[in-house]
């Protein structure tokens, strides 16, 4: 399941940076996060993918970026 929302993370990421008019944009009611913050939701979303649920090999998400991984139910280990 929690594949599923790190697949869907990854195309909302998409439409927001393919609509990105402005420096800051919105992600699941997570407000400023900048063009950096969403290439690095993209780096936590394809490591969860091929790690089967875990963010092994990164350091923890802090800020905005792990406030959007708790909304996409994507809390794997570290």
């Amino acid at each position: 399941m929690s594949v599923k929302n790190a697949k869907k993370l990854l195309i909302d990421i998409n439409k927001k940076i393919d609509k990105m008019e402005c420096r800051c944009v919105t992600l699941k009611g997570v407000k400023n996060l900048s063009r950096s913050d969403l290439d690095c939701l993209i780096l936590y979303a394809n490591t969860y993918i091929r790690n089967d649920g875990s963010f092994r090999g990164l350091m923890a998400p802090r800020g905005n970026i792990e406030e959007v991984l708790k909304k996409y139910g994507l809390k794997g280990g570290i």
